[in-house]
């Protein structure tokens, strides 16, 4: 069986396909800006083929986007030529790009177990400035869920390992790095929600 970073190499171009057109996240996006200074330095973390860095970039930011899966990031690099990608696993310490403003991640912690939560924020964290601000949104419930996992792709069984997570266990992972500061939940899609956190001072 196949894992995640085959399935997204695998359709990447059908996720491309589908959310360069749609912009159900874009009012969203707009709320994360506001929580950050003019002209922020932006990590889109799981950025995927590269949509919501696009999105973000009009709306003023200046982005990086960052995905494991070298197709997404392919098609990320021709259709934003402007813009940053890099190749790179968010379980592992990138804190080489330098330090950002806010960082958006997208339904990238679906694809993290609650218990490397705690590793993945650390991350974050540290290429976070004080006071930077992440953006997650999550599909809220617990444990593994089967139904968003397992896809048979032309032949091919593939497990791209999504995980539901709450907002409690997102806090437990996130104690002493950040500060909750919102809960929204989306229009018409009431099972995912974004989480507003705000990196804390170190003396704090």
């Amino acid at each position: 069986m196949k894992g995640i970073k085959d399935y997204y190499n695998k359709t990447a171009q059908a996720w491309a396909d589908r959310w360069y057109g749609d912009d159900e996240l874009l009012p969203y996006l707009k709320i994360f800006l506001t929580y950050l200074p003019e002209r922020p330095r932006v990590l889109d973390l799981c950025c995927g083929a590269g949509y919501e860095s696009m999105r973000l970039s009009r709306l003023g930011a200046v982005v990086t986007g960052l995905d494991f899966s070298e197709e997404s990031i392919r098609i990320a690099r021709e259709r934003n030529p402007h813009l940053t990608f890099v190749v790179y696993d968010m379980l592992e310490d990138y804190s080489f790009l330098g330090a950002f403003d806010g960082v958006a991640c997208l339904a990238g912690l679906v694809h993290i177990p609650d218990e490397k939560l705690a590793a993945a924020l650390g991350n974050i964290h540290k290429v976070l400035k004080t006071g930077g601000v992440l953006f997650a949104a999550v599909r809220d419930g617990t444990g593994k869920d089967d139904a968003s996992s397992y896809f048979v792709v032309d032949g091919a069984t593939y497990d791209r390992a999504f995980y539901l997570h709450t907002r409690e266990e997102l806090a437990r992972a996130a104690a002493g790095l950040f500060d909750f500061l919102r809960e929204i939940i989306m229009d018409g899609q009431h099972e995912w929600r974004f989480y507003v956190f705000r990196k804390r001072a170190a003396e704090e």
